[in-house]
């Protein structure tokens, strides 16, 4: 989601998506789905 808006959740942090439509559960569905592949890889246990 290149085209996305970022912002610093707090003083000090790395900028963020920033998602302030929690309780419309369409909107969070079209924006996990548009993440998933940008998603990293789960890390191996050794």
């Amino acid at each position: 989601m290149p085209e996305a808006n970022l912002e610093l959740p707090y003083e000090g942090a790395k900028e963020m998506l920033l998602v302030d439509d929690v309780d419309n559960r369409e909107f969070l569905r079209t924006l996990l789905e548009a993440m998933y592949d940008e998603l990293p890889a789960t890390k191996k246990k050794k």
